[in-house]
C-alpha cells in the first residue's frame, strides 16, 4: 500500500470518526433514553450501530479496498475525539436550529394548506349545503302549495258529502263511546304503573 493511499485512508477514517460523533448526537437527539430495558430500543440501537459499521467499512473499501490496519482504528478515535472537542457544540446548535426550521416549515405548510385548500373547500361545501337547503325548502313549499290546492276541493266535496249523508250525527253518537274507551285505557295504564 502506497503512502498516498495510507494518507487518504487516515484522513477518510478521521472524517468517519467525526461523522460517527455527529451520528451519535443526532441519534440520541431523536431517541428517548429509558432506564429499563426495552426491546424496540435495543433493536434500534443495534440497527444504528450496524449501519454505522457498514458506512465506515464502505468508506474504507473505497479508500484502500477494505484493508484493515491498526492505524485505521486510531484515526477513527482521533476523528471522534476531534468532533467531541471541536465540533460537538457547533453541530448540536446547528442540529437544533435545523429541527426548529423543519418544524416551522411544517407548521407554515400546514397553515398554507388550510388557508388555500381546506377553508375554501369548507366554504364551498357550506355554500352548496345552503343552496341545497334553499332548493329543498322551495320545492317543499311549492309541493305543499299544490297539495293544498288539490286537497281543498277534495276536502270541500267530502265535507259536503259528510253533512248531506248525516254521518256527522252518527259520529257525534260514537264520540262518547270513544271517550269512555280512551278513559278506560288511560286508567289501566295508571294501574300498571
Amino acid at each position: 500500500m502506497s503512502l498516498t493511499i495510507q494518507l487518504y485512508t487516515m484522513l477518510s477514517m478521521a472524517a468517519m470518526g467525526v461523522y460517527i460523533g455527529a451520528a451519535i448526537d443526532t441519534y440520541s437527539r431523536f431517541t428517548k433514553k429509558r432506564k429499563t430495558f426495552h426491546f424496540l430500543v435495543a433493536c434500534n440501537d443495534l440497527m444504528f450501530w450496524l449501519i454505522q459499521a457498514l458506512v465506515v467499512f464502505y468508506v474504507l473499501l473505497q479508500s484502500n479496498h477494505g484493508d484493515i490496519r491498526f492505524y485505521i482504528f486510531l484515526a477513527l478515535i482521533c476523528g471522534y475525539a476531534a468532533y467531541q472537542a471541536l465540533f460537538r457544540r457547533i453541530y448540536q446548535t446547528l442540529l437544533e436550529r435545523f429541527i426548529q426550521f423543519v418544524i416551522h416549515m411544517y407548521r407554515f405548510i400546514v397553515k398554507l394548506i388550510i388557508l388555500f385548500f381546506v377553508k375554501p373547500i369548507k366554504f364551498i361545501l357550506k355554500l352548496l349545503y345552503s343552496l341545497c337547503m334553499m332548493v329543498v325548502t322551495g320545492c317543499l313549499t311549492v309541493l305543499l302549495f299544490f297539495i293544498r290546492l288539490v286537497l281543498k276541493p277534495i276536502y270541500f266535496v267530502f265535507s259536503l258529502f259528510y253533512k248531506w249523508t248525516g254521518l256527522h250525527k252518527q259520529v257525534e253518537k260514537i264520540k262518547p263511546i270513544l271517550r269512555k274507551i280512551k278513559d278506560f285505557i288511560s286508567s289501566m295504564k295508571k294501574r300498571k304503573e
